[in-house]
C-alpha cells in the first residue's frame, strides 16, 4: 500500500476555531495556497510553506501538523 503525508489543517483551524482567511492572514500564505493546503491538493510540501504553519499554529511536534495515510485515492 501507497502511503502519503496528510496536513491536518481541518483539524488544527477547528481546535482554534480559525477559518482559512484566519490562517491567511497569520501567514504569508495566499488564500489560494491555505486551500490548496486544507483539500490536500498539493503533492508536495515547500519548506516556506511548513514554516509559516507550524509558525502560525504554535506547532512543537510535526505531528500536530501532519500525518501518514493510506494513499486510496486514484490519480487522474
Amino acid at each position: 500500500m501507497v502511503k502519503k503525508v496528510k496536513l491536518r489543517l481541518r483539524v488544527l483551524l477547528a481546535e482554534r476555531e480559525w477559518e482559512q482567511k484566519d490562517l491567511a492572514e497569520r501567514t504569508t500564505l495566499s488564500a489560494r495556497t491555505i486551500s490548496e493546503l486544507y483539500n490536500n491538493k498539493t503533492k508536495s510540501y515547500t519548506k516556506h510553506s511548513i514554516d509559516e504553519l507550524v509558525n502560525a499554529f504554535g506547532i512543537t511536534d510535526m505531528n500536530e501538523l501532519m500525518m501518514i495515510v493510506d494513499d486510496e485515492e486514484t490519480d487522474n
